[in-house]
């Protein structure tokens, strides 16, 4: 199922927060509960939530006074204790702490092609009491960056990816010394480097500096100018350890270190031993990707049938409710996730990998009126499936956001944050073509436009692969915000611009 999605419109902290927390109170109030009762299972005695909450507080401002602001306004707008919201945001801190060692989360696989961007898709286990306690959030900057990710209600970040191309994947680790304080939170680490770091260096300096108190595997995925990387950040009380990708470039990651010194103090080996095999049987499908990779590019869709295997009941890859284990040994994978880290974008869907790529709109249940969000897919309609499919796809290098069956004359194509859907039509003739000039023009539909970094860099690589419309064009408004842009056809003569935005930022 596709998850529920939410945009923030708000740009400064402490009206985001309270933006968020006015549209999902209700949320935010089960998260609160669900963890509650989590706690209070793992220490098998009543947790004081208000007493952890302070000691986060104090954590929060450390890692960034920015969150502390959005947290506080999130407590505000969904009416809540701010150390309930400040607790859940520690929640794998406080689980540490109060003997929570059984948790066994994710299953992590990033591919470096050769050429081409990467590809990076987890299996998110976790307590099936929070199966629908979870979103994707997307969240502009006031400098035009924008930071997306899947996390819980109430919980500023988890899994994303920011527009500098940098992402970020998630497994919790079990070490021997934690829980014997409350350190920096993971999940407002994660949050705090994706909102903030500008390229990988910038990340990993920001997560090897961190005074954790659990463990933690962030992976980090990066993209710049063709060039991509990844590398497993393993964050654990004693320090900090590195895990890479192999030869074929991949990068595998359950719930036990890969790195020396912390793997001699591993506590998940003895509580949770399917990491091991799990790791093992990732990595011996993956391999058969090897061959493919010499033919074809390997997609999102395969590394997420890499992860598709019951073969370990209750601990596998895709991880579905054990009923003979009892309640706090017993989860299932809530989201399989797809990070696109050259476009910025996160592919979710509710469930394990083996209902991936099933789409079902959702829309939350406490949705009494309209509630209109972003923009999720527009459709074309066309004489020629394949034709429109070949420019999307292969001239404008845009991915697939569904696999393509040339045979069944669709196709589902990424395009930043909206998907595109190209559709067979036998009926009647294509509209008229538009132009450039909008009095020209009949009312209508007008065009798509693609933000480009650089309009001339743009032009240059589609010089001779498209049909240009018009020259480029410049336009600027008083407040002195400009942009420069042009327009051409794709090949059913529907126009589309590339666009240079110059925007001036508002003082508020």
């Amino acid at each position: 199922m596709t998850p529920y999605r939410f945009r923030s419109t708000e740009l400064l902290p402490a009206a985001r927060g309270r933006e968020f927390g006015r549209a999902h109170a209700g949320q935010i109030r089960a998260s609160i509960a669900a963890y509650q009762r989590l706690f209070d299972r793992a220490a098998g005695a009543p947790v004081d939530m208000d007493f952890w909450g302070e000691a986060a507080i104090g954590q929060i401002r450390a890692i960034s006074p920015a969150l502390l602001e959005e947290i506080t306004g999130m407590a505000e707008g969904a009416g809540v204790p701010l150390t309930s919201l400040a607790s859940i945001n520690a929640r794998t801190e406080i689980l540490a702490i109060t003997g929570g060692t059984a948790a066994k989360e994710c299953s992590t696989l990033v591919h470096l092609p050769a050429e081409g961007p990467p590809g990076a898709v987890q299996a998110w286990d976790w307590y099936p009491d929070l199966a629908d306690l979870w979103l994707v959030w997307e969240i502009p900057h006031i400098d035009g960056r924008l930071t997306t990710t899947v996390t819980e209600f109430g919980i500023l970040g988890k899994i994303g990816v920011n527009s500098d191309r940098l992402g970020i994947l998630f497994n919790i680790l079990h070490h021997d010394k934690d829980g014997q304080t409350l350190g920096a939170p993971v999940h407002v680490l994660a949050r705090a480097v994706l909102d903030e770091a500008r390229n990988l260096n910038q990340a990993l300096i920001r997560l090897a500096t961190a005074p954790v108190s659990a463990s933690s595997s962030l992976t980090l995925v990066a993209e710049s100018e063709g060039e991509s990387a990844a590398v497993s950040v393993e964050l654990n009380p004693g320090g900090v350890g590195y895990a890479l990708p192999d030869r074929d470039g991949l990068l595998i990651h359950t719930n036990h270190f890969l790195s020396s010194p912390a793997s001699s103090h591993d506590t998940e080996l003895r509580n949770g031993p399917d990491s091991v095999l799990r790791l093992d049987g990732i990595r011996r499908r993956a391999r058969r990707l090897s061959a493919k990779a010499a033919a074809a590019r390997i997609t999102a869709e395969d590394l997420v049938a890499v992860l598709d295997s019951h073969l370990l009941g209750g601990g596998a890859t895709c991880c579905h409710v054990d009923p003979l284990l009892q309640a706090e040994t017993s989860f299932a994978t809530l989201a399989t996730v797809s990070l696109n880290v050259q476009n910025g974008t996160i592919t979710a869907h509710a469930g394990g990998p083996c209902t991936y790529p099933t789409s079902t709109t959702t829309t939350l249940k406490e949705n009494a009126v309209l509630n209109l969000k972003r923009i999720d897919n527009m459709d074309i309609l066309t004489h020629d499936v394949g034709r429109l499919t070949d420019f999307y796809h292969g001239t404008l290098g845009l991915d697939f956001h569904l696999p393509y069956e040339p045979a069944e004359e669709w196709a589902a194509i990424n395009m930043g944050n909206v998907t595109l859907y190209i559709f067979k039509s036998n009926n009647g003739e294509h509209a008229p073509r538009r132009t450039a000039v909008n009095e020209d023009n009949a009312p209508g539909f007008d065009s798509i436009a693609f933000e480009v970094d650089n309009l001339d860099d743009a032009e240059a690589h589609l010089d001779g692969k498209v049909e240009w419309v018009d020259q480029r064009i410049e336009w600027k408004h008083p407040n002195g915000t400009w942009y420069r842009y042009r327009p051409f056809f794709d090949p059913d003569g529907n126009m589309l611009y590339i666009t240079e935005p110059h925007i001036m930022e508002v003082v508020q």
